[in-house]
């Protein structure tokens, strides 16, 4: 009876993932897992008192896991030929998107934010459809102007321009972080793409003064500013969250309270299974745990750069270090906020956080990062022209 099963095993998984990056995938799986063991954790008493079962936000989160799967076998198996020609329809799609949820009525307001659309039960937010969808049209736009993006007016300006007008409709919502988060991503790429550093810098001061101005022209930026500088001085206000993160790493220590234990989780801590879960895992897993999720990261990023140096054209390369870099700085931003390095900023932690629509996008770049450095194998080959075709 071996034979048979032996048989099965080397056509439907041998065969079907012949050529990815295991590891990558690995430490996909691993992230996901220890995300899924912490979100129950941490949302299991909110899940009790708002819904009457501690598995509410379990199920959904599940049902989010299975989703984000599906995309990303697809972008690990649609050639990425494909995903280029649809870079007009998918930045289209976004522009509606960011237009319509702004709108009254169509848009779902939470804290005096638009962000959101609301389908029964379920949320989306179109800026997470907007990432990957600008990476990939800078990562074209770099590849077809490689001799031109040195000059600041001809090959940068016009790009800045069109990406702009997204970043505009995001700011409008507001979503000061995910601003910041893709403006930096995108500068990045556009310096690798070999633009020249004076005309980076230049960019940067700009936008600068213009972050400083939209950080002191709302007030609510500026008590989270002064809540960052000293959090102890108001810490029953603006203060809270951030003081009660600290106090989630400080019960932890080296070995954690045990999973499942976290007295922050027992709505102490805002957000504790969305932007600071975090601190609920240094708290019930420690140092310890702490280490072991940032090295998954840092293998993630590795194997993430390491596709980008291995691709096979320019446009794969720039794709390829756009997400990559884009979930580098996601990481750093979100573990120097519950860390009390940063102010506060509503970014989730990739693969961890709960939430939909971050948690598909994310896996679906992830399953590009796979199909770029994916080593080109007789079968592979075969499938991708019957696709083309």
């Amino acid at each position: 009876m071996a034979n048979p099963f032996r048989y099965l095993y080397r056509k439907l998984v041998q065969q079907q993932m012949q050529g990815y990056d295991l590891l990558l995938l690995l430490t996909t799986v691993l992230l996901l897992l220890v995300g899924t063991m912490i979100i129950f954790s941490a949302s299991s008493s909110l899940s009790d008192r708002e819904f009457g079962g501690s598995l509410y936000f379990l199920r959904h989160h599940l049902l989010h896991v299975a989703s984000g799967l599906a995309a990303m076998v697809l972008g690990m198996r649609v050639p990425l030929a494909w995903w280029r020609r649809s870079i007009p329809a998918a930045l289209l799609l976004c522009f509606l998107l960011l237009v319509a949820v702004l709108v009254p009525g169509i848009g779902h307001a939470v804290g005096g934010a638009r962000r959101w659309f609301r389908l029964g039960g379920v949320s989306i937010q179109p800026t997470e459809l907007l990432k990957p969808a600008l990476i990939a049209f800078l990562a074209g736009y770099l590849d077809r102007k490689q001799e031109q993006v040195r000059d600041f007016l001809r090959g940068m300006v016009p790009g800045l321009i069109v990406m702009g007008a997204f970043l505009l409709l995001v700011l409008l919502q507001p979503d000061f972080g995910s601003v910041v988060l893709i403006t930096v991503t995108l500068l990045l790429m556009i310096f690798v793409g070999g633009a020249k550093p004076q005309h980076i810098l230049a960019s940067v001061a700009g936008l600068g003064l213009v972050g400083v101005y939209l950080m002191v022209s709302r007030a609510y930026r500026m008590k989270r500013l002064l809540a960052f500088l000293n959090p102890w001085d108001d810490r029953l206000n603006t203060g809270f969250q951030i003081v009660q993160s600290y106090l989630a790493f400080g019960n932890g220590g080296v070995l954690g309270v045990g999973l499942g234990d976290s007295r922050q989780k027992m709505f102490f801590l805002p957000d504790a299974h969305t932007d600071f879960i975090f601190s609920i895992l240094g708290e019930e897993l420690g140092l310890i745990g702490v280490v072991c999720v940032v090295l998954l990261f840092a293998c993630f990023l590795w194997r993430g750069y390491r596709a980008s140096l291995a691709a096979r054209d320019d446009f794969a390369r720039y794709l390829a270090y756009g997400i990559t870099t884009l979930l580098a700085l996601q990481v750093v931003l979100n573990l120097a906020v519950v860390m009390g390095l940063l102010p506060t900023k509503g970014l989730p932690l990739p693969l961890i956080s709960y939430g939909g629509s971050s948690l598909v996008l994310t896996l679906f770049m992830t399953g590009l990062l796979l199909n770029i450095g994916r080593k080109p194998t007789p079968w592979s080959a075969d499938v991708g022209s019957r696709l083309r075709a």
